[in-house]
């Protein structure tokens, strides 16, 4: 069993999806029901570093101490049912009580059938393991 500190790289792929759907009442009581379809997809890389610690002969402890690197985010939005123009103006006026979002200034409002935004940044990794070994 190997066991001690180790230097390695990584690559990580995590693709993450979901339907947004919900029902919005407007201000003559009328329901309207309304879908999105997300989609996430993080891509990391980067180096880290790590001990392995033996407990037993077939148990052991991995601790991942550090894993700087870099992550790639795409994040896409597809309407497919949309709210009517009357959801926006509510969502924006409940959004204006929080002081946090005067930071960015945003007007929301989805007028485009397949939204989509990518961005970098840096990443890191972390983390403790238990294994087996037969």
């Amino acid at each position: 069993m190997l066991n001690g500190f180790y230097f390695g790289a990584y690559l990580k792929y995590s693709d993450f999806g979901s339907d947004l759907e919900g029902t919005y009442i407007d201000s003559q009581d009328v329901s309207h029901f309304f879908k999105y379809k997300g989609d996430i997809t993080v891509t990391s890389i980067g180096l880290m570093i790590g001990y392995k610690l033996p407990v037993s002969k077939h148990f052991n402890i991995d601790l991942l101490i550090a894993g700087p690197g870099s992550g790639s985010y795409n994040f896409k939005l597809k309407n497919i049912i949309p709210p009517p123009d009357e959801f926006y103006d509510d969502l924006n006026e409940a959004l204006n009580k929080y002081s946090i979002l005067d930071l960015i200034n945003a007007d929301f409002k989805f007028n485009d059938n397949r939204l989509r935004s990518k961005f970098s940044t840096l990443s890191f990794r972390y983390g403790i393991s238990v294994g087996y070994t037969f």
